[in-house]
C-alpha cells in the first residue's frame, strides 16, 4: 500500500495591493501561494526610491582607518533613527542613485557622513537584511581609509538631506 503523495506547488506572488505610501517606503498587502498551495497574505515594506537600472537599493559601508603608529579602527556613525526612537551606532550607508555603482556610492556616502576619502577594497553580491519584512537590498562595501593623507587629518561630515 502506498501512500498520498503530499502536493507541493512552487511559492509565487499573485497579488499587491498598496495600503499607504511615504516620500520613501510604501506598504503593501501581498498575497500568495504557499507550497502547500494555500493562498495566503502578508504586509511587505518597499522602497519607493527603487532606481530601475540598479542591482541593490543602497550600500553599507565597512570603512577601515589606517594611519601610520596606530591601531586600525572601524569608522561608524551616530545617528538618530526614529523607527526606534533614539541614537544608534552604525556603518556608514546610503542609497545608491540613478546611474551610480555601488563602489561609486560607497565613497560618496562616506564623504558624507564622516568627512573621508577611501579606496574600495571589496564588495559583496546583493544581499536582503530584513526578507521577511522587506524587498531592501543591499551590498556591502569594504573601504580602506588612508588616515595619514591630507585630506584625512580633519575629516568634516558633509550631509545633505
Amino acid at each position: 500500500m502506498s501512500s498520498p503523495k503530499k502536493v507541493t506547488t512552487e511559492p509565487h506572488v499573485t497579488k499587491e495591493e498598496l495600503i499607504a505610501s511615504g516620500s520613501w517606503v510604501k506598504l503593501e498587502k501581498t498575497t500568495y501561494v504557499d507550497p502547500s498551495g494555500s493562498t495566503r497574505t502578508w504586509e511587505t515594506a518597499k522602497r519607493t526610491t527603487r532606481v530601475a537600472n540598479s542591482a541593490a537599493d543602497g550600500v553599507g559601508i565597512i570603512a577601515l582607518l589606517k594611519r601610520t603608529l596606530h591601531k586600525d579602527c572601524v569608522v561608524m556613525v551616530k545617528q538618530f533613527r526614529p523607527p526606534l526612537g533614539c541614537n544608534v551606532l552604525e556603518f556608514p550607508a546610503g542609497l545608491i542613485d540613478e546611474n551610480e555603482s555601488a563602489e561609486a556610492a560607497a565613497l560618496r556616502e562616506l564623504k558624507e557622513e564622516t568627512g573621508y576619502k577611501g579606496e574600495v577594497v571589496g564588495i559583496t553580491p546583493v544581499t536582503c537584511l530584513d526578507p521577511g519584512l522587506s524587498n531592501c537590498t543591499t551590498q556591502i562595501v569594504m573601504v580602506h581609509i588612508n588616515g595619514d593623507d591630507c585630506a584625512n587629518i580633519n575629516p568634516t561630515q558633509q550631509l545633505g538631506e
